[in-house]
């Protein structure tokens, strides 16, 4: 899979993780366009469908998405936590072997772009789209005023197909990341997996932290960008790097006075310095809620039925 920024007239667009800048692609595309927040099982459906039509169609497989989430430029004030980060979902789209991934840089100018500009100009002509798969509530553009019937107007003007997909349903729940977030907020872990199709995990690097876990006989691997993630607080059984087990505290530690979230792994017998290295967390289950103790003696006691449990599971 090539994975590109697309550059924007003459803006110039941050380039993360080594990430090319490209004006446009030269092969023509079968396209679908969303935030892939989580990449779930309808996401999976999404994109089954994109690679059977492209296929039919002798094309080359393109996802597009945005970087930052729209939410976090639009509605700023709005804690929108997301499931999965620029590099997790790269990771993720790598494995289900599509063909181009392209980042587009979403910002305050982007938003202004018109529906039909951004079908014309951007998928079209730097995209090459000949084919596009549209979810049943896509809308796009300024004030979100494209919909369907504009993409199969402009689209039978420029020569691309459209196509709706359905909403893909499991249990009775249309399956979207707004039902998962819910899910993992509350702490709901095995019907979040459900519906994600796999265990929900993330990939963060492991930066300094207080050192409070060391001191009381529990070091623990504090993980960066962890303030706003979409679980719910309290301790979790994990695996670390797909083959050790370990115990996630994901909250302000109130023992200890904290003021933001953060997430820290514990993982007995290990001995090493994690720092700087990049770790995958996979949240196997929901322990208990976080709470504040009457003294670290109280805390420790605690931390080690929770190391029992884990390693029980």
């Amino acid at each position: 899979m090539r994975t590109f920024f697309l550059k924007l007239s003459e803006r110039t667009c941050p380039v993360k993780g080594g990430l090319e800048t490209l004006e446009r692609l030269e092969e023509e595309t079968a396209v679908i366009v969303g935030n892939f927040d989580g990449y779930h099982l309808g996401h999976r459906y999404l994109i089954s469908r994109l690679k059977e039509r492209a296929e039919e169609k002798g094309l080359k497989t393109l996802v597009v998405t945005f970087c930052p989430h729209p939410l976090k430029v639009l509605a700023p004030k709005v804690k929108i936590c997301e499931l999965t980060s620029m590099e997790e979902k790269e990771e993720i789209l790598r494995d289900e072997g599509v063909d181009y991934l392209c980042f587009i840089r979403f910002d305050r100018e982007f938003s202004r772009i018109p529906a039909r500009e951004f079908l014309e100009e951007i998928l079209f002509r730097k995209l090459g789209c000949r084919f596009l798969l549209v979810g049943y509530d896509w809308r796009f553009g300024h004030r979100r005023e494209g919909e369907i019937e504009l993409a199969r107007e402009v689209g039978g003007k420029k020569g691309f197909e459209v196509e709706l997909a359905q909403p893909f349903t499991l249990n009775g729940h249309v399956v979207s990341s707004t039902l998962i977030r819910r899910l993992l907020s509350e702490g709901r872990l095995k019907e979040a997996e459900t519906f994600l199709g796999r265990p929900y995990w993330i990939k963060r690097r492991v930066v300094k932290g207080e050192g409070r876990g060391s001191k009381i006989g529990f070091p623990t691997a504090n993980l960066k960008d962890t303030e706003n993630l979409c679980l719910k607080e309290g301790v979790y059984a994990v695996r670390v790097n797909d083959s050790m087990v370990g115990v996630a505290n994901y909250g302000y530690r109130p023992t200890f006075g904290g003021k933001r979230k953060v997430l820290e792994v514990h993982i007995p017998n290990f001995s090493g310095d994690l720092r700087g290295r990049t770790l995958k967390v996979e949240f196997l289950r929901f322990l208990r809620e976080e709470r504040k103790f009457g003294s670290v003696e109280d805390l420790k006691k605690q931390i080690e039925r929770d190391v029992q449990s884990v390693l029980e599971l």
